[in-house]
């Protein structure tokens, strides 16, 4: 590895922690918070894993505790893991209780992507403005004189924000153009030097043989800051929240199903650590870099909560059905069967993430 490559990650790693390890405290934090509420005794929030460093303070029945592994937190509940006759035990607590604990830590994590979301929409309004090529001969774009390198800024006054996910940027525009097709519309469009100006041009209606509206190419985008309103923030990072996790399941589908039927070939568009590891220094190199990183970690919250919802041990949407099917036959305590399912899920997990790491490291891209 050279010693750019070195320095990349030595700046990468940090940043990730720095990133990672706030959204798996407020997870937990998540479980803490409502556990307390509903009085199930919580003995230990730990901050990292252990093994343990020390204690860092105890309160009437918590101990909080400092962990040599820096990579998030931890709850540990009476009765959570073996059986237990305090009647304040998360096995003895009721079935409601048992399950408003395990998704308050989903719900905080989709609670943060949203918060996040909202900062960068209100702070710094992110608007996706595409870099067109060259015009097709008779198009809309040719007759009132657009050229490559031109950008789009707006269409009758509307703009799009990088909020508005999508798996490239500017599917937000070309929805929009498909969208007004056949109409006469307002552009406005800025030059190389960013001079703006504005045509009306009227957009042509897809056929089979010419199959767009505007009739340009759209080879990048910039990112452009513009003055932010808080209501306009918060409807945008609302949406953007549902569009970050609906994106993300579809994505964990299409993980899921090359993993049953062609696991040697890597999934597309999906990261392990390495490959977020590896994103987050590139990231870090921008102009914009603090907004980015900011809409980095809102969808990787996004993603911690639609990732722990799934009905998989040992992640908290296993622990649901397991309290379900446990309560439905009528079964207490702790059995060897649950911690069993704990075990070789968990092994499955670090199976898995393995497996998208390798891929990580094929594909490369640190220097």
């Amino acid at each position: 590895m050279s010693i750019d490559g070195l320095l990349f990650w030595l700046r990468a790693v940090p940043l990730l922690l720095i990133i990672l390890v706030p959204l798996v405290l407020v997870h937990e934090f998540g479980h803490f918070l409502t556990a307390r509420l509903v009085r199930i005794r919580v003995l230990e929030f730990g901050l990292g894993f252990p093994p343990r460093a020390r204690v860092i303070g105890r309160d009437h029945e918590t101990e909080y505790t400092l962990n040599y592994l820096p990579i998030g937190g931890f709850v540990r509940l009476e009765g959570e893991e073996t059986d237990s006759d305090d009647p304040r035990a998360f096995t003895n607590a009721p079935l409601a209780k048992q399950l408003l604990v395990l998704v308050a830590g989903v719900a905080m994590n989709v609670l943060t992507a949203a918060v996040l979301l909202f900062i960068v929409a209100w702070v710094f309004n992110p608007v996706v403005q595409p870099t067109i090529t060259q015009p097709i001969d008779g198009s809309p774009a040719a007759l009132v004189g657009l050229q490559a390198g031109d950008s789009l800024v707006s269409l009758d006054g509307q703009t799009h924000s990088v909020l508005e996910f999508g798996s490239d940027p500017t599917t937000s525009w070309h929805d929009d153009l498909a969208a007004h097709a056949g109409q006469t519309v307002s552009l406005v469009v800025a030059d190389a030097n960013g001079k703006q100006r504005t045509v009306a041009v009227t957009l042509h209606v897809p056929t089979s043989s010419e199959n767009w509206a505007l009739g340009v190419g759209m080879n990048g985008y910039a990112l452009v800051d513009s003055a932010g309103d808080p209501v306009k923030a918060a409807g945008l990072a609302i949406s953007g929240t549902g569009r970050a996790m609906s994106l993300i399941l579809v994505a964990l589908g299409d993980v899921g199903s090359q993993f049953a039927t062609n696991p040697t070939q890597g999934p597309q568009g999906v990261q392990g650590p390495v490959g977020i590891v590896s994103d987050i220094g590139h990231v870090a190199s921008q102009p914009n870099a603090l907004m980015l990183l900011l809409l980095m970690m809102a969808v990787i919250s996004a993603n911690l909560a639609l990732v722990n919802v799934l009905p998989f041990p040992p992640l908290d949407g296993g622990k649901m059905v397991v309290m379900v099917v446990k309560r439905a036959f009528g079964a207490r305590g702790v059995g060897a069967v649950e911690q069993f399912a704990y075990v070789a899920g968990f092994a499955l997990l670090i199976a898995f993430i393995g497996w998208v790491t390798y891929f990580d490291i094929v594909r490369g891209g640190a220097p």
